[in-house]
């Protein structure tokens, strides 16, 4: 098991449990007491937890410019990911446009298309992402240009926004960091510009979020939800939640997380 698997499980735990012990964590994750510790220094050091003596307690509510490390990030609530992946997938059609967004989940989206063989032009400003999608020959890829974001893959500013006011994709797959109170928020500027310019470029915008991102809201707004057409979540959603998205014309998915 690598070290962002482990300390993602460990975060799920502790969200989970509300806090564990050292003890309780070891046996649940399956190593040593001593390696416990030593993710829990990591993740208090970079402001996931707070320690408490002999654990930890996940911290919460998180700061709203706060991000995860990209590796730890693409392995918490992975099963749900992969679900909400897959099922994003199965709404292209050969031969569409698709705009994929820079995030974990839509990274799932990405793989699924490649699976099946799916012919269509897609682009992406994830550098991860566009690896992807270039191993299959029936996808003619565009990847946007811009400037790496620090500790992501992802591209933002000029070229690529200014390419996407050109654009008019079929679909596109947005990742985004919070869905609370309605409202699609992120953690920096940069990427809301982005994100807002691959809403407006797409006849069909769909939001890909695990139920997590209903929580607690980030720094700036990108859009309502009545600006998106679709979200895909998992079931974890609750029924305020869902029913705001109803209320304000969106079409609510629902996908089961696939099992591990």
């Amino acid at each position: 098991m690598i070290a962002a698997q482990r300390r993602a499980m460990i975060l799920e735990h502790l969200r989970r449990e509300g806090g564990d012990s050292i003890i309780e964590l070891a046996a649940s994750i399956g190593v040593s007491a001593s390696t416990i510790r030593r993710d829990l220094d990591f993740l208090m050091q970079g402001g996931y937890i707070v320690r408490s003596h002999g654990g930890a307690t996940i911290n919460e509510p998180l700061h709203t410019t706060f991000e995860r490390q990209r590796e730890i990030g693409a392995h918490i609530a992975h099963s749900a990911k992969a679900a909400i992946g897959a099922r994003a997938a199965e709404m292209i059609i050969h031969g569409q446009s698709v705009i994929f967004d820079s995030s974990s989940t839509v990274n799932e989206a990405a793989k699924v298309a490649v699976q099946r063989q799916l012919r269509l032009t897609a682009c992406t400003n994830d550098i991860g992402t566009g690896g992807i999608l270039a191993e299959s020959e029936a996808i003619q890829l565009l990847v946007l240009g811009g400037t790496k974001r620090a500790g992501s893959l992802t591209l933002t500013g000029d070229p690529g926004a200014a390419f996407l006011m050109r654009l008019h994709a079929d679909i596109a797959f947005i990742g985004i960091h919070s869905l609370y109170g309605g409202r699609l928020s992120e953690t920096s500027l940069e990427v809301v510009a982005m994100k807002r310019r691959m809403i407006e470029s797409a006849a069909h915008p769909v939001v890909l979020a695990d139920s997590s991102k209903f929580q607690h809201p980030a720094f700036c707004d990108v859009a309502e939800v009545a600006a998106v057409k679709t979200i895909i979540t998992d079931t974890g959603l609750g029924e305020e939640d869902e029913q705001r998205l109803l209320d304000a014309g969106v079409q609510v998915i629902k996908v089961e997380p696939i099992a591990a």
